[in-house]
């Protein structure tokens, strides 16, 4: 294949993952990229080169492949609800509203994404391989209309005039602010899509040993709605109200309902790649955080201004081949959502964004400090933990042509019991995925593999910051089919 020819192809699949990127998730990260790895949960992808999109999982990977390019594409069907509540009468905190009575379970209207990915490996000589693929990381993608709300207020309060704009002390449908407006409406919803393009590098050190790097370029959009009534916990507001003395504040332009927004970034990826002996291999790969450009159009909402970096993941894995047809794998991955202050800072705005300490006697406990209102250092994110994923997965060569597979991962819980109110927006409560895959060789050149994954439903729930005494709870499942071909060019 000529490289104008492969550059047309990576262009097209970069516009088509651009649109949209849900991915069978932890976190919001892929359970695999390779679509060999998929069918084994994830396993396998730090230590089995199997196609060209495992320098994703491990760059070192390149160097046990020959001139080959991957071309795959997804049907991802996650569905996503949260079972909300009414404000809490005792505090008049806004937590997510449900339908009907105020109880009641509403469901993200998006539910079916086709996610397509690349891959291409060339050598340079016996030793030397580069590599390039693209791929995608998402599941962010959630649409909760108002008008499956109760009384159509949405789920923050969007459309709700004693939520947003907000009000001053006593009576919350009292005069409004001045200088603060309604900000969007009452549907509510998240849409994060994240493109990864990883130019690889590969060389065999040793007979048995092999080190890989990939420099990677990060391209994401969101676009955020329905979050108005938080405006009054964010810097902009709260500063202003300040600064006027109590009589009136600014409304925060860049905090909800302005369009899509889009950063760049760069990071980088380390492997290693070491045959133990015939039987056993040890896979090693580190990919830094990828530095995002901020989202000004979200500014005064995502924590440090609107920086959302790609945060950092590890991964160990060991492959132990008994004979020449069966072989497991277990790979360990980390992924470290913590040290991304917008994805892991804890929601503190009514202990730590309390305007009304700084005119005086506040609630019990309660203080202000600038940095934890939305938009600042240690403004409310996700409160999402780090995540610890164990992939297990076996693969058998029925013949020379057939090959089958079959994994399951589980990772730990990373949404916190109060954190619901924020993450209805993402409701990542994915631990477990179940998978099926099988690769068919149908020439000397040209093979096809197909995986399917099931991730049961998880729910979180439990009363926490502005869900007040009531509880609240999300869930998800998901649903994945694949398709891939191989062209095995040398």
């Amino acid at each position: 294949m000529s490289a104008s020819r492969i550059s047309a192809v990576s262009l097209g699949l970069a516009s088509a993952l651009t649109l949209t990127t849900a991915q069978a998730t932890n976190g919001y990260m892929s359970h695999a990229y390779s679509p060999a790895a998929k069918g084994m949960a994830g396993a396998g992808e730090a230590t089995l080169a199997q196609d060209s999109l495992s320098i994703v999982g491990n760059p070192a990977t390149l160097a046990k492949l020959g001139q080959r390019l991957d071309l795959a594409a997804a049907l991802f069907s996650p569905s996503r609800e949260y079972r909300g509540i009414t404000p809490d009468a005792a505090t008049g905190a806004y937590a997510p509203i449900g339908s009907g009575n105020g109880t009641g379970t509403v469901k993200s209207e998006n539910q079916n994404f086709l996610i397509p990915s690349f891959g291409y490996a060339h050598p340079l000589d016996a030793k030397s391989t580069v590599g390039l693929a693209l791929f995608g990381n998402g599941g962010m993608n959630t649409d909760y209309r108002s008008g499956n709300t109760m009384l159509n207020l949405g789920t923050y309060g969007g459309n709700n005039g004693c939520a947003n704009p907000p009000h001053g002390p006593g009576n919350p449908c009292g005069a409004q602010v001045p200088g603060t407006s309604l900000l969007g409406g009452g549907n509510t919803g998240v849409n994060l899509s994240q493109l990864g393009i990883a130019l690889g590098y590969a060389r065999r050190v040793m007979d048995n040993l092999s080190l890989g790097a990939s420099f990677l370029v990060g391209y994401q959009t969101i676009e955020i709605r329905g979050v108005g009534g938080f405006q009054g916990f964010t810097q902009t507001f709260t500063q202003s109200m300040i600064a006027n003395g109590g009589r009136s504040a600014s409304s925060p332009v860049n905090l909800t309902d302005r369009g899509t927004d889009s950063a760049w970034g760069y990071g980088l990826q380390l492997g290693a790649l070491w045959d133990i002996t015939p039987q056993w291999t040890l896979g090693l790969s580190l990919r830094s955080k990828t530095y995002m450009s901020k989202f000004k159009k979200y500014s005064d909402l995502l924590a440090e201004g609107g920086d959302l970096d790609v945060p950092a993941a590890g991964t160990i894995g060991l492959a132990f081949k008994p004979n020449n047809r069966l072989t497991l794998a277990l790979d360990v991955q980390q992924i470290w959502y913590s040290d991304v202050p917008a994805i892991g800072n804890t929601n503190q705005l009514a202990q730590r964004c309390d305007v009304n300490a700084a005119f005086g006697p506040t609630a019990s406990g309660s203080s202000y400090n600038p940095s934890y209102c939305l938009g600042g250092r240690n403004g409310a994110g996700f409160g999402w933990r780090d995540m610890t994923v164990l992939k297990l997965g076996v693969q058998y060569l029925v013949t020379d042509a057939l090959t089958l597979r079959a994994g399951y991962s589980h990772g730990n819980q990373i949404i916190r019991r109060q954190e619901i109110a924020f993450n209805t927006l993402t409701p990542a409560v994915i631990q477990d995925h179940w998978t099926l895959g099988a690769t068919y060789r149908l020439r000397k050149q040209y093979e096809v593999s197909f995986w399917g994954m099931y991730a049961p439903e998880k729910r979180v729930s439990g009363p926490g910051a502005f869900t007040g005494t009531q509880s609240a709870s999300i869930s998800m499942s998901q649903y994945e089919l694949g398709l891939s071909f191989g062209w095995l060019i040398n």
